[in-house]
């Protein structure tokens, strides 16, 4: 499982100019407003998606875990997570280790170990082609049962 931010804006890498001139363009990266998304990955599927549109912090995680995660696993489970400060959250360890789920630690800044991270490169890959700023839009298009999606 993880968190990944979407800007609400999405803007292109690329762009026209006359023949022999530069194609520049200026876009103020500051005080841009984002929604912070939480999904767990299973195998493919994306899954227990939420939308926030304030900073993750363990309380927000908590009650993620306990309304949306909890809910959509069937099984006892092993949870991966990286090291972000409100995963470390004793309460959630509590909360997880008493439904029965273990948690697997990354290593420290080893994100790139998290297979979860590729599918929301992915998705935003997507978003830019498709210039789609509503998230909950974009998840449906990809897939109209929208809880749940797999990318190859």
């Amino acid at each position: 499982m993880d968190e990944s931010g979407f800007e609400h804006e999405t803007i292109r890498s690329h762009g026209y100019a006359p023949i022999g001139k530069p194609c520049i363009d200026s876009y103020n990266w500051q005080g841009k407003k984002r929604t912070n998304v939480i999904g767990a990955l299973y195998e493919k599927m994306l899954f227990a998606l939420d939308y926030f549109e304030t900073n993750i912090n363990s309380i927000v995680f908590y009650h993620w875990c306990k309304h949306k995660l909890i809910p959509s696993l069937k099984t006892k489970c092993v949870i991966v997570m990286d090291n972000a400060r409100f995963h470390k959250s004793k309460r959630i360890q509590k909360l997880l280790n008493r439904h029965g789920h273990r948690i697997l630690w990354l290593p420290p800044y080893s994100p790139d170990l998290n297979p979860i991270e590729k599918k929301w490169a992915q998705v935003k890959f997507l978003r830019q082609g498709w210039m789609q700023n509503d998230l909950s839009k974009l998840f449906y298009d990809i897939c109209p049962r929208h809880n749940i999606f797999i990318l190859n």
